[in-house]
């Protein structure tokens, strides 16, 4: 993409909600998308999802895909760790980097103007967390806050859900309480028939998604290859509706 094209995208986005700029984009991988970004119906065409293994698959197992595997890229403390889904694994709280102002009075924003700059970045399954060229849903949202506030937050959506449910001050289990810069968790997708989220389990150790809350019930999030990577979508009266977890804020915090 030249750079005429690059800042039309730029600016169109910017007409949408929040602005957003084209990310990253690797040399194509397996199960990297080819189509990238967009507020369009890939999320909530039957077509597309209903055939989509990686959407359906989320970022389960990704512990199981590394070596070496840690939640948490940061020290342990005997203050303020906890051990997590019942392992030796532990979170520790983390704050911003004191240098870093925050944007318009709110450290939220400074998260949110990073995340856009990320729209379109390719999907890739258990994405080396390491590299912003490729990104899974959990790798995004972590990969967000450490690279515009310094924040080391886990690396999975699990963790990070436990994580947001032991230190934050506000969480809920309605996605309409969502406000911005907060992190969104999600089960799997199983259709957009909200009958078949009836009776699901709906505990930490099920969630695979995760995404961060633009505010106006927005969600900028990447979920599968061939939904076309970071992209933005609205969240009410569809299946993120009924796949919702919990939320709350990294920033905000006990």
């Amino acid at each position: 993409m030249n750079h005429s094209k690059k800042l039309l995208t730029v600016l169109s986005c910017i007409l949408v909600l929040t602005g957003c700029g084209k990310g990253n984009v690797a040399p194509q991988k397996v199960g990297v998308s080819t189509q990238q970004g967009g507020m369009d119906s890939r999320l909530l065409d039957p077509t597309i999802t209903n055939q989509d293994v990686l959407l359906q698959r989320g970022d389960a197992n990704i512990e199981l895909e590394k070596r070496g595997y840690r939640a948490q890229d940061v020290a342990s403390s005997t203050n303020g760790s906890i051990k997590i889904l019942g392992g030796s694994r532990e979170l520790v709280k983390v704050t911003p980097n004191p240098s870093i102002q925050p944007k318009q009075g709110s450290y939220a924003e400074n998260v949110i103007s990073q995340a856009v700059m990320y729209y379109g970045t390719p999907y890739e399954f258990s994405s080396d967390r390491s590299d912003p060229s490729t990104f899974d849903c959990s790798d995004f949202t972590r990969w967000v806050y450490l690279s515009s506030l310094g924040m080391e937050i886990p690396k999975d959506s699990r963790s990070q859900a436990t994580y947001v449910q032991t230190f934050s001050n506000r969480t809920y289990t309605s996605i309409d309480q969502a406000q911005r810069g907060d992190l969104l968790f999600f089960v799997s997708y199983k259709g957009n028939d909200p009958n078949k989220y009836v009776g699901v389990d709906k505990s930490i150790g099920s969630i695979t998604h995760v995404g961060l809350s633009l505010g106006n019930g927005k969600i900028i999030h990447t979920a599968s290859a061939a939904t076309g990577g970071v992209r933005i979508d609205e969240v009410a009266n569809n299946h993120l509706t009924y796949r919702f977890v919990l939320g709350g804020s990294v920033l905000d915090t006990k």
